[in-house]
């Protein structure tokens, strides 16, 4: 699953979804730049949320979750959700 989203009006920036569901490996990229990178091999969560702070003079709070089903979840949909100051800007499913 990878998808990417736009943050920003005037100071524009990338950011990069990235989830392998069978191997665990998650990471987020601000324009190509790791933010996050982790390998979940076991999660108890349902729903895993990623927050951080996006750009220098222009700084926006984004919000990633993922959501997940309770069994087999490597091999059903996964939905992730991206957030910009509360606002929902992205939604990905596979």
């Amino acid at each position: 699953m990878r998808f990417t989203f736009d943050v920003g009006v005037r100071e524009r920036h990338e950011v990069t979804f990235s989830f392998d569901k069978f191997w665990g490996g998650l990471s987020i990229l601000v324009n190509g730049q790791p933010v996050r990178q982790e390998l979940r091999v076991l999660s108890v969560e349902l729903v895993k949320r990623y927050e951080f702070v996006v750009g220098q003079e222009e700084r926006h709070a984004v919000l990633v979750e993922k959501e997940r089903k309770l069994l087999f979840a490597g091999f059903r949909p996964q939905q992730v959700r991206a957030y910009v100051d509360g606002q929902l800007v992205a939604e990905h499913t596979a």
